[in-house]
């Protein structure tokens, strides 16, 4: 019998349970299959190379669903029937959205429940940075510890000054939680927000905000004016006690002029649950430095989060297979 769901191309599985969603509805083909490769392996020129040797799949293929974050873009013109591409997460500065737009195909993301659950890990990164929680477990827990030192000093959060770049739902999320530490809390946004007077967070301008805090946390979205925004000429700016934590995207950062930063004293610490690449090559100075953590891009990585996420990136898909108007457009 013939099977007449949609045909919708996916960059990688989501995990059986949560991939079962959408086989209920629509037929599923997946580049890492394909390719036999690694989503995180998968470059545009593999995309263009799987669309211009697979004629079935440029014709009857309608929709596209980003789970891992390839990059897509005008390869996809060879998709004649493209209605739809939906991306699970909130940033989606791997996807030409322009390019989408001028030709009327719609784009679906996932906003507001990552933004709570990364801001959560960004509080235990900031509290693990400050009081050296990964190196006191290793040492604690080491063979070769007879003893314990007295003298490993970490730092108060407590009444700390907390500067926070980007105050979209993820900023906001963040300064609640820290709410509770009794923080002074700074915010730089392009455009100041309403919630700042309830949130008790002052806005001022990113100069200000850099030399003036304790922890810098980058909640920012990826964008042609915020990619490499982090270099040397701001860490001069920050605090030489200061700590850089960056939940957004790795390459908000100038990675090697971190590394200088961190290696000359510039700034005191990093914890990085992004990076540019993912993962980092295992012979990446980042990570070798006592004054660095580094999590696996693992912000919204809890099961409820995971599989809120996916049911949003569904109901965009259909939505946009149904010609109607997303409920999470772009």
């Amino acid at each position: 019998m013939t099977d007449t769901r949609a045909l919708v191309l996916f960059d990688c599985p989501f995990l059986p349970e949560f991939q079962t969603l959408f086989q209920n509805h629509v037929r599923c083909v997946f580049l890492t299959e394909l390719l036999s490769k690694d989503a995180d392996e998968i470059v545009t020129a593999d995309v263009q190379s799987v669309l211009a040797n697979d004629i079935s799949l440029r014709s009857e293929c309608v929709a596209v669903v980003s789970v891992r974050h390839v990059p897509f873009g005008v390869e996809l013109e060879v998709l004649s029937n493209l209605r739809v591409v939906s991306n699970h997460g909130v940033g989606y500065g791997h996807i030409d959205a322009a390019y989408l737009q001028n030709r009327g195909v719609s784009l679906g993301f996932t906003p507001q429940v990552p933004s709570s659950c990364t801001a959560e890990l960004g509080a235990a990164l900031i509290l693990a940075s400050a009081r050296n929680i990964v190196t006191s477990v290793r040492r604690a827990t080491s063979p070769d510890t007879t003893r314990f030192d007295p003298d490993m000093y970490g730092r108060r959060v407590a009444g700390a000054t907390l500067g926070i770049i980007g105050f979209g739902a993820m900023g906001q999320a963040l300064a609640t939680y820290m709410r509770g530490f009794e923080m002074e809390m700074l915010y730089w946004s392009r455009t100041r927000k309403a919630t700042e007077t309830v949130l008790r967070v002052c806005w001022c301008g990113l100069d200000e905000v850099l030399s003036r805090s304790d922890f810098v946390v980058l909640c920012i979205a990826s964008s042609p004016e915020s990619r490499g925004m982090m270099g040397a000429e701001q860490f001069r700016k920050m605090k030489d006690s200061a700590t850089l934590v960056n939940l957004s995207r790795g390459d908000i950062i100038i990675q090697d002029e971190l590394v200088t930063a961190l290696e000359s004293g510039t700034i005191a610490g990093a914890a990085l649950d992004v990076t540019s690449p993912e993962p980092l090559p295992r012979d990446h100075p980042l990570l070798r430095m006592e004054n660095v953590l580094i999590t696996p891009h693992s912000g919204s990585a809890t099961k409820g989060d995971r599989r809120r996420m996916a049911e949003m990136c569904l109901q965009n898909l259909l939505a946009g297979l149904r010609g109607e108007a997303l409920p999470f457009p772009v």
